[in-house]
């Protein structure tokens, strides 16, 4: 009996000890997952069947085409923040966070059936597919509020999100045996975050956390340049075509050559949004 309320004592002790961030400064180590949020389609999975017959003339097709969605915020993170609380209801939070972004993949199926006058058939099938990946720099400012809570201590906080990544663009098909890949980057992103979460205090020095954030953000690259170009085991990049430029508005030409500068490209956002669930743990210093 004396060892259950022992227990009991201590256990209590730990639940509602003082808050020991009601005032200072934190810093904390933080990962967790990020599911797509504000998702735009971003490509196609396509699949056509063609059918040639020589015996009668005819020719027909058939096929569908889906719209692939996402957002290239989805992935893994994680992070640290420094923190300060001016008293026990609110603070601010300085965050650093790296995103590891999931790939979107899309694919293109050609399938040709021929049928000769003699009745044999050829049947050949064509696949291409491309994928767009993510990797991002974020930097979080946030206000912090907290009811002050002894013990598990609930929060919210909101604020803004800068981002400075790339993304990845592959394109690899079996005709011709070809491969192009180009990466884009250049500029910066800026969003809004949000989050609510609670502490769980773990002794006087640290606190063990959770919460659910969200991040509205999306991020339009000012440059790019093509890595890799190869059609049948050859390289085919020049240099004159490694370098795009993303603008807002573009002015075809006949005059226009390669050599003038790079390559000009209209501009696109690609959604980065996401929900989702980051643990840590906070340490006051």
């Amino acid at each position: 009996m004396r060892i259950t309320k022992a227990a009991l004592f201590v256990f209590a002790i730990t639940l509602f000890t003082t808050n020991i961030f009601a005032q200072g400064a934190y810093v904390n180590l933080n990962a967790g997952y990020g599911f797509s949020m504000s998702s735009q389609v971003m490509m196609f999975n396509t699949k056509y069947d063609y059918l040639i017959d020589n015996s009668t003339g005819e020719e027909s097709f058939s096929g569908s085409i889906e719209n692939v969605k996402g957002s290239l915020g989805e992935g893994f993170n994680f992070g640290g923040v420094f923190g300060y609380m001016f008293n026990k209801h609110i603070g601010y939070e300085i965050g650093v966070s790296y995103l590891l972004g999931n790939t979107i993949e899309s694919a293109r199926e050609s399938t040709t059936k021929i049928i000769e006058a003699d009745g044999s058939i050829t049947t050949s099938t064509g696949i291409t597919t491309n994928s767009l990946s993510s990797n991002m720099l974020r930097f979080t400012p946030s206000i912090v509020f907290t009811p002050g809570f002894e013990g598990i201590d609930p929060y919210v906080k909101f604020g803004m999100i800068i981002g400075i990544g790339s993304v990845k663009s592959e394109f690899a098909g079996d005709q011709f045996n070809s491969i192009q890949k180009s990466k884009f980057n250049g500029g910066a992103a800026i969003g809004l975050t949000g989050a609510i979460g609670a502490n769980f205090p773990v002794n006087d020095k640290m606190v063990f956390f959770g919460e659910i954030n969200m991040v509205n953000m999306s991020y339009a690259p000012t440059k790019g340049e093509i890595t890799e170009a190869i059609v049948n085991g050859k390289d085919v990049l020049s240099d004159s075509d490694k370098e795009i430029e993303f603008v807002d508005k573009v002015y075809p030409s006949s005059e226009y050559t390669p050599d003038s500068g790079p390559n000009q490209e209209l501009k696109t956002k690609y959604p980065f949004g996401s929900v989702g669930i980051n643990i840590g743990l906070k340490l006051s210093i």
